[in-house]
């Protein structure tokens, strides 16, 4: 449509050679094709054709002015070279500060800026060495009909008078400059005031969730065997919806969040459904269907239902972690905690991570008692060893491997604490003395496993957010810290308070994005500075990554979101690299076509004629970045949240930056010639003066 057909079709190519480029170097380097590197993918799928739609656009134009085929071929490419190198560059610095986030996603994300770079290399190398190459060969059945205009007059192409319309608006948009650059500063205020006040950071908006939660338990004293019959109650409501809504379930029995031992009478059923476009029912709709069908006579003593959040072990957004290494004055706090978290109006499913408790007996000697008997300590303590741990008798050797022959008793004897009791002790006078006479016992109920964090022992606190509340787990967190946890400080001065998961993750990634953002604007403008040798020219192309993000809030506002993820954010940085390509197209084109010594009035013509000449490649060079998000945007071949998250804030900056460069660049560039033209005209007064 926009191009001839060969320069299409040589476009074309150069997409298989760029994947087949990349999937062979993905295989030395060791990557393999899972989620991240096929998410990298996705985000240059249609960036990797630009460079090669610039240079085959520009040498057709050679072309059609009656060049030499081989002439219009080399010339064409080296006019171009420097702004697509630049371009490239540029786009690759945008996902440089991606190695440098910390955390697990960190490690995730690390792996999208090679497949970048491999891509983005393979296609300048194609569009600047074996693209023009192409285009200098003849087809026979393509290329008479275009070489014939060379001889006729040649056909107007359609898009020839959509210039025209653009360079004829340009004219009189220079004349209202004011009126253009108000409007834009008005449009950018809109933009950061309606993003300050309605959207919030979360690491994975959840917009429908994969997994559904029942957890609960069954009445006290049942073993795993009796809860796993009464589970079977709810695994045989859920199993109509097989084939349906669901994939499948698993069910832990006896198992913490965490995979803890926990009491046999506690159970989670995760059930995983099917990806949202796939189904005609909500997770919501599944949940109260489920629970219609229980009813409200189940035979669970505790019964509740949730939704997993993404990418979240535990499942829940509020983790809270308790330090404090004296068990019973942990104990009080969680227990304290909980009850104010319970009445909390944004949180419910409040739950404390309770090991598996078992019984352990701490036994006190009786230091008169030993003394007046004359037993020795040592052999108490030998004893109990001997009958609990075992004696060795010898060791012999076996394929070059020591056994130990060891002499103990039995499993049964040593769970009865009262077998343990009746054990004798030998005393110096060769009596036997029961061990119970001379030991106090003490029964306690303790943790099974002790979880530490920083060297303290810890408890964790869940909870989840009501879904009627807007609010997000950072906000939770932060309210937490102020007005709650400065009370438990105070009256636990030794305790320590920490938020582990989505709000550590949350914090951690805020902190991450706003130094790559810096990190990626600096490191733009210094290589935009160093290849135009100019400290203005940057500024005037980076104009246009500010209202690229006027273009990200657009797109949120007009699909009614109001949760920016992590995946959101990466697809911003990305954005920064990706929508200057355009400027940089059209301010070399306008720094080496403009001839000054045309006098001012002349100025707003020419720069709407040299302009024009770039609508082209601008428009065409949008349209197949966006052309190769935008499925992934709306899920048309499939839908992931994080992805639709990313390729959505792409594609709309994208679209908004372009037209920010087909107008307020040569608009800004007007003004530069402006005063180029003021000063020249103050010179000649005083040099006129002088004379």
């Amino acid at each position: 449509i926009f191009l001839n057909i060969q320069s299409a079709l040589w476009v074309a190519m150069g997409i298989p050679f760029t994947f087949c480029f990349t999937m062979i170097c993905m295989y030395y380097c060791g990557y393999t094709i899972n989620g991240t590197t096929l998410s990298a993918v996705i985000i240059v799928m249609g960036i990797i054709v630009d460079d090669a739609i610039v240079v085959a656009e520009n040498i057709s134009r050679m072309w059609q002015k009656s060049a030499d085929r081989t002439e219009a071929a080399i010339n064409g490419t080296l006019y171009v070279l420097l702004p697509i190198v630049a371009s490239i560059v540029t786009t690759c610095i945008a996902f440089v500060p991606l190695f440098y986030f910390k955390g697990r996603f960190g490690e995730e994300i690390k792996f999208i800026p090679p497949i970048i770079f491999l891509m983005l290399g393979a296609s300048l190398f194609e569009s600047i060495l074996i693209l023009p190459g192409h285009m200098n060969l003849h087809i026979p059945f393509i290329a008479p009909k275009i070489l014939s205009g060379d001889t006729k007059k040649r056909r107007r192409h359609w898009f020839e008078t959509v210039e025209d319309a653009y360079g004829f608006s340009l004219k009189y948009f220079f004349w209202i400059k004011p009126v253009v650059f108000a409007g834009f500063v008005v449009l950018l205020m809109w933009a950061v005031e309606f993003a300050v006040n309605n959207f919030k950071f979360v690491m994975f908006p959840q917009e429908e969730t994969r997994e559904i939660v029942v957890s609960g338990e069954t009445p006290s004293g049942s073993n795993r065997i009796e809860t796993a019959l009464m589970t079977q109650e709810i695994e045989n409501i859920v199993l109509p919806f097989v084939g349906k809504e669901v994939i499948g379930w698993r069910n832990e029995i006896a198992q913490g969040r965490g995979g803890s031992s926990s009491d046999d009478n506690k159970f989670r059923i995760i059930i995983e459904i099917v990806p949202k476009e796939k189904r005609t029912k909500s997770a919501d709709q599944i949940i109260k269907e489920i629970k219609n069908q229980l009813g409200e006579t189940h035979s669970f003593s505790k019964l509740k239902f949730s939704k997993s959040r993404s990418r979240q072990a535990s499942g829940s957004p509020i983790e809270l972690n308790v330090q404090q290494n004296d068990d019973k004055k942990r104990t009080e706090i969680v227990s304290e905690l909980k009850q104010k978290l319970e009445v909390h109006p944004a949180l419910h499913n409040v739950e404390i991570d309770e090991g598996l408790q078992i019984a352990e007996y701490r036994v006190h000697i009786d230091q008169e008692k030993i003394k007046r008997l004359s037993i020795d300590p040592a052999d108490i303590s030998t004893t109990l060893r001997g009958a609990l741990e075992g004696s060795i008798l010898y060791e012999f050797q076996k394929d070059d491997q020591e056994i130990d022959v060891r002499i103990t008793t039995l499993e049964s004897a040593k769970s009865d604490i009262e077998n343990i009791l009746d054990l004798p002790i030998e005393n110096q006078g060769d009596y036997l003395v029961p061990l119970r006479d001379i030991v106090k016992v003490n029964a306690l109920q303790v943790p099974s496993a002790i979880y530490r964090r920083d060297l303290k022992r810890t408890t964790i606190l869940y909870a989840d957010i009501r879904p009627e509340k807007q609010v997000t787990p950072l906000e939770i967190g932060q309210d937490i810290e102020e007005n709650l946890l400065p009370e438990f400080l105070a009256q636990y001065p030794t305790t320590t308070f920490s938020f582990t998961g989505e709000v550590q993750d949350t914090r951690e990634s805020q902190a991450d994005l706003i130094k790559a953002l810096i990190l990626t604007l600096f490191l733009i403008y210094s290589v935009l500075a160093v290849l135009f040798s100019s400290l203005i020219k940057p500024v005037i192309i980076m104009l246009s990554i500010p209202f690229g993000a006027v273009g990200i809030v657009f797109a949120f506002w007009l699909h009614h979101k109001t949760l920016f993820g992590f995946y959101g954010a990466i697809g911003a940085l990305g954005l920064a690299g990706v929508v200057i390509n355009d400027s940089i197209i059209m301010l070399v084109k306008l720094d080496d076509e403009f001839d000054t010594a045309l006098n001012w009035k002349d100025s707003f013509r020419q720069i709407a004629q040299i302009a024009k000449t770039r609508l082209r490649a601008v428009i065409l060079t949008t349209l197949t970045t966006v052309a190769g998000v935008m499925p992934t945007a709306y899920g048309f071949a499939g839908y992931d949240p994080t992805l639709a998250e990313m390729m959505l804030t792409l594609s709309w900056g994208l679209m908004f930056g372009t037209i920010i460069t087909l107008l307020l660049v040569p608009c800004v560039y007007s003004v530069e010639k402006d005063f180029y033209y003021f000063f020249k005209m103050v010179r000649r007064k005083i040099c006129r003066h002088n004379v």
